[in-house]
């Protein structure tokens, strides 16, 4: 009997010491995956080929605005964020570097889908924020879209700038992007 009840303190001994290296493993795969793989398998909320309406809102001083695609030669990149959202606060220094590298190339545009402009990301942008008035197809944040002049969707990116999202963007732009600290959410 007692030998019995050693052989099952064991295989219970081994099962504990099993499982803890298993949380142990899935944590260090997080940590170093940076939630990634999460945000790889969803999808942006608009794809490509997606032909958008001009934007009509107001900037965060209250004056209102149109963001017709077509009002510039350049491309119009669309950064769409929440000021609630972590990620876009950790995502500021990255899109505001891409705005200053490549702003000769590209029309920047943020479009806030928070219900007011306060926090962080919509004063530290370097390009105008709109706080859209009517319905926009997005939902999910950060979002970096890229549209044509005639409004057609040609490139877009969920999630903030780390690992593929990361190497796409900077190989889209050809331009290198800081690193997002994970653990600081201002930037």
């Amino acid at each position: 009997m007692v030998e019995r009840a050693d052989r099952i303190d064991r295989v219970l001994l081994t099962l504990l010491a099993v499982s803890l290296f298993v949380n142990v493993a899935i944590v260090w795969w997080f940590v170093q995956a940076g939630a990634t793989h999460l945000r790889a398998r969803a999808t942006p909320d608009v794809t490509v080929g997606t032909v958008l309406k001009p934007i009509v809102g107001v900037l965060p001083d209250g004056k209102p605005i149109r963001v017709a695609f077509d009002a510039d030669q350049r491309p119009v990149v669309l950064y769409v964020f929440s000021s609630k959202c972590e990620w876009c606060r950790r995502n500021l220094r990255s899109i505001s570097a891409l705005a200053d590298t490549v702003q000769s190339s590209f029309r920047f545009v943020g479009v806030s889908i928070s219900a007011t402009a306060s926090g962080p990301p919509d004063r530290s942008l370097p390009f105008p924020v709109v706080l859209a008035s009517e319905q926009l197809p997005f939902r999910s944040t950060p979002q970096t879209v890229v549209v044509a002049q005639d409004g057609r969707v040609v490139r877009c990116w969920l999630g903030a700038y780390v690992g593929t999202t990361k190497a796409e963007v900077e190989e889209y732009f050809a331009t290198r992007l800081p690193q997002i600290d994970p653990t600081n959410n201002g930037g």
